[in-house]
């Protein structure tokens, strides 16, 4: 006789095939977007209605500037790309990045997470998003992009609920940052 217990089917740590984040889609795509066009009609995504869960990151373009990171204190930020990976997999899904958005725009001034600061500092932009859906890549990504694009600005950055150093990286420019974002997801596929 076998003991159910025991079998891998049923330890609640395993995830379900019903679980969003094991999509039966074999191959995924990597979306690289303007953020202007999140929310909108010719958004791929349709984040303004139900949203799909996934992993995302945000593409940042700072200047010099000194940053107030809440619990994380004061940081001095030179000028570059400053990539910030999270991931959405509550009810929302990636209509968080919506907020995000808002955040960077100067349309929502709350400051929850650690990215609220970078983004909602005035002198950033926010330059492009690039996500996959039904993954849950947060952790590959953020250690991968910390690696080619070679700099951990400010440890602890975004990292608080798990092991990572951080899940920001600095990078030169938007221009040649964002090829290794999108390069970043397509290794973790």
């Amino acid at each position: 006789m076998t003991n159910s217990r025991n079998s891998p089917d049923d330890d609640p740590r395993n995830p379900t095939d019903d679980d969003p984040r094991n999509s039966p889609d074999e191959n995924p795509t990597v979306h690289s977007l303007d953020p202007a066009v999140l929310g909108t009609d010719d958004d791929p995504l349709a984040l303004g209605s139900r949203s799909p869960v996934g992993t995302y990151a945000l593409v940042f373009d700072a200047p010099a500037a000194t940053i107030d990171v809440g619990a994380l204190g004061e940081h001095r930020v030179s000028a570059g790309a400053y990539v910030y990976v999270g991931s959405a997999f509550g009810t929302g899904g990636l209509r968080r990045v919506l907020r995000h958005r808002r955040v960077a725009a100067g349309d929502h001034d709350a400051r929850h997470w650690h990215v609220d600061y970078l983004g909602g500092h005035p002198a950033v932009g926010l330059a492009r998003v690039v996500c996959v859906t039904d993954r849950d890549v947060e952790c590959a990504v953020a250690t991968e992009l910390a690696s080619s694009l070679g700099s951990t600005p400010i440890e602890g950055f975004g990292s608080s609920d798990c092991s990572c150093d951080a899940h920001l990286a600095r990078g030169d420019s938007v221009e040649t940052a964002t090829p290794l974002v999108e390069a970043a997801f397509r290794s973790k596929m």
